[in-house]
């Protein structure tokens, strides 16, 4: 069961086709009158997606979430790596596949490895960007992606005010815990550190930290954290960073945790 919705949720991970259909700087048409194809995407994007799974009878099994990195070929073909948390279950899943993209820019995907997974998705914001839904039975997920636009990264991507909220949900030994909910806001000094001012609540309890955190990028824009709380304890959180180094999709790599989401950076004149 749990493989079989892994599968399911790991071709979220396929929306990239989000076309990258750039047009001159001198035409501003929409990229469905333009037309789209699969040579419309090629190279690397990051997503993220959450949602649930449930059983052929309708109960639900998990809660789940996954991100990570993919790279397409331009021809049909792609291959990636997800993060993906199956209620607290983290795990790691490389994965390959086929996509298809229609004139209107709408298409669809099949991952295989061993079983096969669907998803669909439309292009918005002129192929920057893709809105995916998971279309296999027993999954209710949904996510974006977006194109990574840089050919290598470093510690140093990532520097200035960044911002988040997001929702998600954390398991314990005996099941459910409870619900979370988080918005913070990032300073990141380019040289892998940073400190984070966070809201939270917890089943609606209300708490608010200031905590750092170290930081370290890869060449091919993904990466990890280590965020430290005010009690001692840490949590780790893997990355993916997008839109030239203004958004990052995350994440949350800590046993017990389900959440991912995007960050975005604020404008300059926060820095």
């Amino acid at each position: 069961m749990r493989r079989t919705i892994s599968r399911a949720l790991l071709s979220g991970v396929m929306i990239a086709l989000a076309a990258t259909l750039a047009a001159g700087n001198s035409r501003h048409a929409a990229v469905a009158d333009e037309g789209c194809s699969n040579a419309s995407v090629r190279g690397a994007y990051g997503f993220a997606d959450q949602g649930q799974a449930f059983t052929p009878g309708g109960s639900e099994a998990a809660d789940v979430a996954a991100a990570g990195r993919i790279v397409f070929d331009g021809k049909g073909g792609l291959t990636g790596t997800e993060w993906e948390s199956f209620s607290g279950a983290i795990t790691t899943i490389p994965f390959s596949g086929e996509y298809s993209v229609q004139p209107d820019c709408t298409g669809q995907t099949v991952i295989h490895d061993g079983q096969t997974a669907h998803l669909k998705f439309t292009l918005v914001q002129r192929g920057q960007k893709a809105n995916y839904f998971i279309t296999d039975p027993g999954v209710v997920a949904a996510g974006q992606i977006s194109r990574v636009q840089l050919k290598h990264c470093s510690d140093a991507t990532l520097k200035g005010v960044y911002s988040f909220s997001a929702s998600g949900s954390a398991f314990g030994t005996s099941g459910e815990l409870g619900d979370i909910a988080v918005s913070a806001r990032i300073v990141f000094d380019g040289r892998g550190s940073a400190t984070q001012t966070t809201n939270s609540s917890f089943n609606g309890f209300q708490s608010a930290a200031v905590e750092s955190s170290n930081y370290s990028v890869n060449a091919d824009c993904t990466g990890s954290a280590v965020g430290t709380h005010a009690n001692g304890t840490t949590e780790h959180i893997n990355f993916v960073i997008v839109e030239s180094g203004t958004e990052i999709k995350f994440f949350g790599n800590e046993p017990g945790l389900v959440i991912t989401g995007t960050v975005d950076k604020a404008p300059l004149g926060d820095d």
